[in-house]
């Protein structure tokens, strides 16, 4: 029996420039996730560590990133817990790697077949793990290798294989790297699993926080894939219908409702955008910052056009409210983002025609 851990698209040093003054807590959440990942391999135990791609974002990382993911390295080999390593297109072998300008396995005190730490390139795509019973190979099909035990897959990619492509690949279970959720599954006779980002990498929503704990086991028949989660950070989008606001306070509290120090909340404001409603974004987020990890809202409301009938030509709101809504219908036809500027400016018309003050 061989169990192993499978992380990938760890991404660590990720510069998150959408986050503002957060990316930073963002990056150190990352590097917490790789550390909870190798604490653990070492609970459980596993005998094995694979890494499928993109540990390190860019190549371009600072010599304490590269201690910190060192020190992390140094309990597996402590351990006697081998580790594999595919670089991914960040992090890409080659004189310009991370792992050309520190040598992982020297900071970690690595040495032995246990206990080991490898990286996976053109020149050296294969490892046996001979303490182990197995063979960890980035060749496909994994034809002409030695059959001295478990044959294991790392391959990384932006989409998951095609189940034709896993079901050739010639080995007993397959680490894909790439795609940044979770997920398992079989093709003919090859397991595969995708372990996804151990923390959340890209804002958009994506089910990340996972690394799996395979188990290859002979009397089993094929291996088991089981989801450990490790990350923090969630993000969602949601749309608040604008007509069911009654005002700002009643829209702030229904976005608090979500509040989630680890939530990454994008939230649209759609619908009709009536007169009488003041928002302002920036006022939103600020008054909910401390209630989320990030808040972002956006107002993509519609102020209607103005009720019939208009009031007689030749009065100035007449001609200001005909003359808009021409300008209005023109833009829209063209298309793009001015007619959205032009409905607002008919709704912030429509106040001050009102004797009503201004706002967002």
């Amino acid at each position: 029996m061989l169990r192993l851990l499978q992380t990938s698209d760890v991404h660590l040093g990720a510069r998150h420039p959408s986050l503002g003054e957060r990316a930073a807590d963002l990056r150190a959440r990352q590097f917490e996730a790789f550390e909870r990942t190798v604490d653990f391999a070492v609970a459980a135990p596993v005998d094995l560590v694979i890494v499928a791609g993109d540990l390190f974002d860019t190549s371009v990382q600072s010599r304490a990133s590269a201690e910190r993911v060192a020190a992390a390295l140094r309990k597996l080999v402590a351990a006697r817990i081998s580790t594999v390593i595919l670089p991914g297109p960040g992090d890409a072998p080659g004189r310009a790697s991370i792992y050309h300008a520190y040598d992982l396995a020297h900071l970690a005190g690595a040495s032995g077949d246990r206990g080991s730490i490898d990286i996976l390139s053109d020149a050296t795509p294969d490892i046996a793990l001979s303490a182990l019973g197995a063979r960890v190979t980035s060749r496909f099909p994994a034809t002409g290798l030695a059959d001295d035990g478990w044959r294991i897959g790392v391959i990384d990619r932006p989409a998951r294989p095609r189940d034709d492509e896993i079901a050739a690949a010639g080995v007993d279970y397959l680490a894909i790297g790439g795609p940044h959720a979770a997920a398992s599954g079989r093709a003919a006779t090859v397991s595969w699993g995708s372990s996804g980002s151990p923390e959340l990498v890209r804002v958009d929503g994506e089910a990340t926080g996972d690394v799996l704990l395979v188990t290859l086991d002979e009397s089993a028949g094929r291996p088991t894939v089981e989801r450990q989660r490790v990350g923090r950070t969630r993000a969602e989008h949601v749309e608040v219908d604008l007509p069911s606001v009654a005002d700002s306070a009643a829209l702030i509290d229904a976005l608090g409702q979500r509040g989630d120090p680890d939530l990454i909340l994008d939230a649209d404001l759609v619908g009709e955008w009536r007169d009488e409603l003041d928002v302002d974004p920036a006022e939103l987020e600020a008054a909910l910052a401390g209630s989320f990890f990030r808040i972002r809202v956006r107002n993509l409301g519609q102020p209607p056009l103005s009720p019939r009938p208009l009031p007689p030509e030749d009065t100035i709101a007449g001609t200001f409210l005909r003359d808009l809504e021409e300008r209005i219908a023109a833009a829209e036809t063209a298309g793009g983002d001015a007619a959205g500027e032009l409905r607002e400016a008919l709704r912030l018309g429509r106040r001050l025609l009102a004797g009503q003050e201004v706002g967002r």
